[in-house]
């Protein structure tokens, strides 16, 4: 039981003494904004969207359905 106690107070204190380390190794590595990069224009061209409808498909009672508690049904397919 202490032993694994012990383990888990070394990982603890382990990844609050290495976190800033971290912290500031993963912002030495991050990159600057080049200034030297050079911007060309994009050409933008627009698209008409137009909403089609789905279109209504009438209620197909194909399955068999098992009813098991009567009155616990609902619809027209559950008879």
């Amino acid at each position: 039981m202490r032993s694994s106690f012990a383990v888990f107070a070394a990982l603890a204190a382990a990844s609050l003494a290495a976190t800033p380390l971290v912290m500031g190794a993963s912002k030495a590595f991050a990159t600057q904004d080049g200034t030297h990069a050079v911007q060309m224009p994009a050409v933008v061209t627009p698209i008409d969207v137009v909403t089609v409808p789905a279109p209504v498909q009438a209620e197909t009672c194909t399955r068999k359905v098992r009813i098991v508690y009567a009155g616990y049904g609902g619809g027209n397919c559950a008879r």
